[in-house]
């Protein structure tokens, strides 16, 4: 007589009953497997895009970083030649064909973890200081620091929502071929086998499968329709959060930009009587420059009053420099989101050639100029503000409907 197998004896939770020891145990087993697959299609992308105009740059940078980890000062005078030759050169094709292949031949795990610190080190200096307080070009790098800092983060992001993907792919096929032995000695589990395959193949379902465990709000035994309501559940309130929280950056940035006016308005007045009185003091200065030289006898009054002026022409600066600066520090407490906008970029740039206007006619329009880019600006906001996305709008309903019920 032939028996049929009851359940395994370890079904405590939608990893066990798979036959691994945990979600550790899972997630190990997983990553051995995926981290070589994703790798290979990350360099498959990299030789592929290195071609590509608008991310040859950023290729670059990647490429010879994470081969440099690897091999070290070996790698400097390929690094030079591909950072440096011409596009479609022989020997920067040459160099880039031996930096890929390194690539190939490195641990998958590593690699993937120098990526990780390139990631890394791109948000810290979005996020420092010193990118805050200017969005220059810097000087170094090509194309500039900031512009590769922000290019090479984007586009390691996009890599990570490619291997997302490609990860739930690679891990469904496993699951699959894993299960087969279950599916044939225990019949009666493979409903419940290819529901469990349905969650643990998902990235995002999984991850709602295991907070929910956490917090108490799923059972270890927990079905794929189950998993799925706590992660669209959870994903509401994230998204309700997010559209608040954007919603209240906007509203202060905002008032941030009408400070800002108001500020840029009360000293325009000073700071156009700043730059004549600098006009005025050159031409005085000048005169007795003149005086000097023809009657060399009254050099030593004459250059007195040469440095009597030149001491005023630096306060005058000062004080242009004082309004000025307060204008920038004020951009400094806006939003990031903010600061990018394009006429947010350009108001920084205009109140930079203020610094070096010499002219009043031309200070005052170019006042005249930065005002209308902040007025544009915050036109866009309010835009923004009056006409969220259905997405924005959806959170905001659903949190409104919330605090009501409460």
């Amino acid at each position: 007589m032939k028996v049929q197998h009851a359940e395994p004896i370890a079904e405590k939770n939608l990893y066990t009953i798979l036959g691994f020891k945990s979600g550790e145990d899972f997630e190990n087993k997983i990553n051995r497997l995926v981290n070589k697959e994703i790798w290979q299609l990350f360099v498959n992308v990299f030789e592929k895009e290195i071609g590509y105009a608008a991310n040859k740059e950023v290729v670059k940078n990647i490429i010879c970083n994470i081969a440099k980890s690897h091999r070290g000062n070996a790698f400097i005078k390929t690094e030079h030649i591909i950072l440096n030759e011409k596009q479609g050169s022989k020997k920067g094709e040459k160099a880039i064909k031996k930096a890929i292949g390194i690539l190939k031949e490195m641990n998958a795990q590593k690699a993937l973890e120098e990526l990780s610190i390139m990631k890394e080190q791109a948000e810290g200096f979005l996020q420092s200081d010193f990118y805050q307080a200017q969005s220059k070009q810097l000087q170094g790098f090509a194309p500039s620091g900031a512009q590769l800092f922000e290019k090479t983060l984007q586009y390691i992001k996009s890599l990570e929502k490619l291997s997302a993907v490609k990860k739930d792919e690679l891990v469904k096929g496993f699951l699959e071929n894993h299960v087969k032995s279950l599916n044939k000695n225990y019949p009666k589990l493979q409903d419940k086998i290819t529901d469990v395959i349905a969650v643990l193949s998902s990235g995002e379902l999984r991850e709602a499968y295991n907070e929910g465990i956490e917090e108490g709000t799923l059972l270890t035994m927990a079905s794929y329709k189950e998993c799925k309501r706590q992660f669209d559940k959870a994903n509401e309130i994230r998204n309700g959060s997010k559209a608040i929280s954007e919603t209240k950056e906007l509203e202060t940035d905002i008032e941030g930009i009408d400070g800002l006016m108001k500020n840029l308005i009360e000293s325009t007045d000073d700071i156009v009587k700043s730059k004549e009185a600098i006009l005025n003091c050159k031409d005085l200065q000048s005169s007795y420059i003149k005086e000097k030289e023809e009657h060399p006898f009254r050099g030593t009054s004459c250059q007195k009053m040469i440095d009597i002026y030149q001491g005023r022409i630096v306060e005058y600066h000062e004080q242009v420099n004082r309004n000025l600066n307060q204008a920038r520090e004020m951009v400094n407490h806006i939003s990031q989101a903010t600061k990018n906008l394009p006429d947010i970029k350009e108001f920084q740039k205009v109140i930079c050639d203020i610094y070096k206007q010499q002219n009043t006619q031309e200070v005052k329009e170019t006042i005249g100029s930065a005002l209308n880019y902040l007025a544009n600006a915050q036109n866009k906001m309010y835009i923004q503000l009056e006409n969220p996305s259905t997405d924005l709008r959806a959170s905001h309903i659903h949190s409104k409907t919330e605090v009501t019920r409460l």
